[in-house]
């Protein structure tokens, strides 16, 4: 097996561990807004998860004597650090207000933006299937989306927001993954949230209902992978390619939403989740001499 994944071009298993990314991220959004049903606010749930990870990662850092998490770019960490909050309370807000589903697809524009900031900031060169695949991509989330009235909705600004810090993290992240421990990277970024939204907490840990104890290690667990999952897709393969692995989540989301939250997608959510895997289809395949 290992084999055969590192027989891979580098850009489809970078769209692979987006896709279990994108798996761990609608697993933690549900598992937060079950949390903010319990009367829990955004802040408190993102202090939350980020005491619950750094708790994790504990033992990590003793039996490793803190090497794990030594850097040599701390102030990359400090700047990814300011995307990470905002885009961590953006998706959390949204989510508390918005149907699983519909979060995840204004979220997940992320993707969207990350093929000309590839460009800008990277100087990837996509070929012309990518900017296909991005563009199928495109109009899948137009037809669930349905723009009018609706489309703005506070919430879903506040979404849009976070999905363009969300790219601005994904920029940053593929300039030194290939030089960052993986570890080092999740524990100075739950180190951020921990102290950004532990100060607007008074660091006091929010109360949790018995029934909802077993969530917590689905919330660490979730969190983490989003972040390793992210990591190593970047390490891979080109920012601007990996990136549409994050479409999937209009697939995981509204699953979990119809089963936990009784979310019924329409018709045209449907049809444009087809043409959101179409487009990542077309983003995976590589025309010969452009293989990473």
């Amino acid at each position: 097996m290992v084999r055969r994944w590192q027989a891979l071009q580098g850009n489809t298993r970078g769209v692979l561990l987006v896709i279990m990314a994108m798996l761990c991220w609608s697993v933690l959004d549900a598992c937060n807004k079950q949390l903010m049903a319990q009367g829990l606010v955004p802040k408190q749930v993102l202090f939350l998860q980020a005491s619950i990870v750094l708790c994790m990662l504990m033992p990590v850092w003793v039996a490793t004597k803190g090497r794990v998490v030594r850097t040599s770019k701390p102030l990359i960490h400090v700047l990814r650090a300011g995307f990470i909050v905002t885009s961590a309370w953006c998706a959390a807000y949204a989510v508390s207000h918005l149907p699983l589903a519909e979060a995840s697809a204004f979220l997940m524009t992320g993707s969207l933006f990350m093929l000309p900031l590839g460009v800008f900031f990277l100087g990837e060169k996509p070929h012309w299937l990518r900017w296909t695949g991005v563009a199928v991509g495109f109009g899948g989330v137009l037809v669930i989306l349905q723009p009018g009235g609706g489309a703005f909705h506070p919430a879903a600004l506040v979404a849009l927001l976070g999905a363009l810090m969300e790219s601005m993290l994904g920029i940053v992240l593929k300039k030194y993954s290939g030089t960052e421990h993986p570890i080092a990277v999740l524990t100075w970024s739950q180190v951020a949230c921990w102290l950004t939204f532990g100060l607007f907490t008074g660091f006091a840990l929010p109360i949790v209902p018995a029934n909802l104890w077993p969530l917590l290690p689905v919330v660490g667990m979730a969190a983490a992978g989003i972040y390793l999952g992210y990591f190593f897709a970047y390490r891979a393969g080109d920012a601007s390619a990996v990136e549409a692995g994050s479409f999937s989540l209009l697939l995981f989301s509204p699953a979990l939403g119809a089963m936990f939250f009784a979310e019924t997608p329409d018709a045209a959510f449907w049809s444009g989740a087809g043409l959101l895997v179409c487009g990542i289809a077309l983003v995976i395949i590589e025309p010969k001499g452009h293989a990473h």
